[in-house]
């Protein structure tokens, strides 16, 4: 059966042109999003903290790559997780935000690399404005988070142990929820990168 069987030649051929128009408008539209995301930095001295892995910084929600915090299914958890993060904005000068060039290279350490964007937010690397240190690596290595293998390739195991031997943080209040969660972000998809969601 014919796609367009039922149309004369003419509009046919004019359908495709439109297709195929607004398929290369589509294609460089999201072509420039990626871009604009690639050289995005953002700066606030008081981002609104949302819970230990997601940020409001200078009117975006941002999502902090290569690491998970507990969420809804462990409330007090996330409370927690998010106190530690506000504590740490606050302390050291708010955030700088942007794609990681690191992120881009992730694939081949044998993580995903994450997309520009998930569920609104823009995923992004940021760090502490007054000591530049890595909000993700700090996280983990306070045991308020875990390593998110899929999109960090692993960068951030060591200290996620090394935080969970200590009783770090959430690991000192609920060590199987969060190695629950640690085994759970260790896993990569069964279809390799190509079939995340």
């Amino acid at each position: 059966m014919k796609l367009l069987g039922n149309f004369p030649q003419h509009q046919r051929v004019m359908i495709a042109v439109m297709f195929g128009t607004v398929s290369v408008y589509a294609l460089a539209a999201q072509k420039n999003r990626v871009e604009q995301i690639a050289s995005l930095r953002l700066i606030n001295p008081k981002p609104r903290v949302v819970d230990g892995d997601t940020i409001d910084v200078s009117g975006s929600r941002v999502r902090i790559v290569g690491v998970d915090a507990p969420d809804e299914d462990r409330p007090a958890l996330k409370a927690v997780s998010a106190l530690a993060l506000k504590a740490l904005v606050a302390r050291d000068g708010g955030l700088e935000c942007a794609r990681s060039l690191y992120d881009f290279t992730v694939a081949e350490g044998g993580g995903c690399g994450s997309p520009a964007t998930s569920f609104g937010r823009l995923n992004l690397s940021c760090r502490f404005r007054a000591n530049n240190a890595s909000v993700a690596a700090t996280m983990v290595a306070q045991g308020y988070a875990v390593d998110f293998r899929r999109y960090s390739g692993g960068a951030y195991v060591k200290l996620m142990q090394e935080a969970a031997r200590q009783r770090l943080g959430l690991w000192g209040q609920d060590y199987d929820a969060m190695r629950q969660l640690a085994v759970t972000r260790a896993q990569l998809p069964r279809g390799g990168c190509s079939g995340r969601t």
